[in-house]
């Protein structure tokens, strides 16, 4: 999770993977062959119904990967009839045991030692005739000799992130040092079958594509109303029962946190500890703090320039020059060649853009700049460089990333050009916010959240929340229970992490997640966006050592002096 937000379903530089998004850099310009409902696309598949409901598909594989995949699926449903037969499935209650299947490695080039798999669950828990599912499993092992026996499961944001692509910087990630690190494709997303993926939306975002890809998953026999929080939710306990272990960590991050909250509120007796960064919890209501929360993080961004006596000096009145600035583009948009093409500059483009940019916690202090570059000049080339800062297509700081083995990876660049963009599970993006968001929010009230928004923003805050509520009435899933709207309340000792920049999720949802936390700790990082535990500078590293220090002992007392030290922030004034 991370949380890419709800108005609109752009990509935006993920907190893990660096400069751009890891499938624009692998199948940018390359069409789609997904033609079909998850990772058998591409190929014919001819479904035999188990007395179970269990759906065996026989493949006529398109590759080497493709039948050694397609021998392991047939052999497990043969497997699974024949314990049916002698017994083994009696009441909805009791339908099925979780088991894990290992196979082969996704990503082969990647250096780390580690176990990957699918776990099989029914669709729908409800129903003994119900459909098998499989979630993408790679279990990442600690260097430790002797490692902790609860492991931490790392559950993705979004909702419909692929949580595998996150497995490079979950390789390089301190807590492997005391345990091992458990990381899931969710239900609907990812390497995970079926995969609610919308190739659709890869040509063309639109009220048609959200209709052909709900189309052809509903023909495909998927049950659109099965993929939400409360069913990964019970996908999570079975991992871990599948797995074998007694109790697990949670370490959610943005749409990841509410999977963390209600597993705790619905498996209490498998969880030890949970690590909850940047919190999106139930009891907000999403469509209404999402134009506060948007502003907000504006705001604090023109606030720290105007209060520091030096940003101030160098970039006088930019919140003034900034919205003078959009208004500007909107009403002439500039037309600027790169090259990728031609790119049209607007304003709804550079709101779009900075909000995106505040998830980032290492280009924060770059954004003055870059937006006084942008702001202060007639100069279209000057224009052009200051949106490249703020997009991250040009860097300023002298940090050495690691190198990224996934953006070169051969195996996901063929994966990808197969089946398609599956970094981004739009389907499953629709189920949730659909089901548990847009049907239990107060659309008045978000409507009047954005008429106190700057004038500026109306129509794009305004026309984003109109699209989506109208894809919501395409999708059609059932409107969930109240209770997912409820706060989560439980003494399980809970790390809780907020960045003062945050956009989405401001430190205002995780005070009211800490409200039903017993034994929570509420820590926010005044100089951070979203996802501090991922991120690579002072205020991360002090993140990762307080969660190292929570995840060995839960119920010490923690030292957090290291925030403050990193509380400062040094703009970037120009060479």
């Amino acid at each position: 999770m991370s949380r890419r937000p709800v108005f609109e379903r752009v990509f935006y530089e993920g907190h893990k993977l660096g400069s751009g998004s890891i499938q624009q850099a692998m199948v940018e310009g390359q069409a789609s062959k997904a033609d079909g409902a998850g990772r058998y696309q591409g190929f014919t598949p001819q479904s035999a119904l188990t007395p179970s409901g269990i759906y065996c598909n026989v493949i006529l594989a398109a590759s080497i990967r493709g039948i050694m995949k397609a021998i392991n699926h047939v052999r497990y449903c043969i497997l699974l009839a024949l314990w049916v037969c002698v017994g083994g499935i009696t009441t909805a209650q009791d339908a099925y045991t979780p088991v894990f299947e290992e196979t082969e490695c996704f990503f082969p080039e990647l250096d780390a030692e580690m176990r990957c798999g699918y776990v099989y669950v029914p669709e729908d828990r409800s129903d003994p005739e119900a459909a098998r599912i499989e979630l993408a499993v790679i279990i990442l092992y600690s260097q430790a000799a002797d490692p902790a026996p609860e492991p931490v499961i790392y559950l993705e944001g979004g909702p419909g992130g692929a949580g595998l692509l996150s497995v490079e910087p979950l390789a390089r990630h301190p807590i492997l040092e005391t345990r091992d690190v458990i990381v899931f494709d969710q239900r609907g997303t990812g390497f995970s079958y079926p995969s609610l993926n919308c190739p659709e939306f890869e040509e063309e975002a639109s009220a048609d594509s959200v209709a052909a890809c709900r189309d052809r998953l509903l023909d495909a026999g998927i049950n659109l109303n099965m993929y939400n929080t409360a069913a990964s939710a019970a996908d999570v306990n079975d991992l871990r029962i599948a797995l074998g272990y007694e109790q697990i960590n949670l370490w959610g991050i943005s749409y990841g946190t509410k999977l963390a909250l209600v597993t705790m509120r619905d498996y209490p007796e498998g969880i030890y500890s949970v690590v909850i960064d940047s919190v999106y919890p139930p009891e907000v209501d999403y469509l209404v703090q999402h134009p506060v929360s948007f502003v907000d993080a504006y705001d604090m961004l023109f606030a720290r320039c105007a209060d520091d006596a030096d940003c101030n000096a160098a970039f006088p009145e930019l919140e003034f020059a900034f919205y003078n600035l959009l208004d500007y583009l909107n009403e002439a948009p500039v037309l600027v060649e790169t090259e990728a093409g031609e790119l049209q500059l607007t304003g709804d483009r550079l709101v779009g853009q900075l909000f995106q940019a505040l998830y980032n916690s290492t280009r924060i202090p770059y954004l003055p700049y870059a937006l006084a570059l942008m702001a202060y000049t007639e100069d279209e080339a000057v224009l052009l460089e200051g949106y490249f800062i703020l997009t991250g297509a040009k860097k300023l700081d002298d940090r050495e990333l690691p190198e990224s083995v996934l953006l070169g990876s051969a195996w996901l660049a063929d994966y990808m050009s197969e089946f398609g963009d599956i970094n981004d599970s739009e389907g499953m993006a629709y189920s949730f916010d659909c089901s548990e968001e847009y049907q239990l929010n107060d659309v008045e009230s978000a409507y009047a959240a954005v008429e106190a928004a700057p004038e500026v923003l109306h129509a794009y805050l305004t026309d984003s929340m109109l699209s989506s509520l109208q894809n919501c009435e395409i999708w059609g899933v059932e409107t969930a229970d109240l209770l997912e709207a409820e706060l989560v309340e439980s003494d399980i000792p809970t790390l809780i992490y907020s960045g003062a920049f945050d956009p989405i999720t401001p430190v205002s949802s995780g005070d009211s997640a800490a409200s039903g936390l017993f034994n929570g700790l509420h820590v926010v990082f005044p100089t951070a966006g979203h996802g501090i535990s991922f991120t690579d500078n002072a205020a991360g590293t002090c993140a990762k050592q307080i969660m190292q220090d929570f995840l060995i002992d839960p119920w010490a007392e923690l030292d957090t002096t290291c925030v403050d030290e990193t509380g400062s922030l040094e703009f970037y004034l120009g060479e």
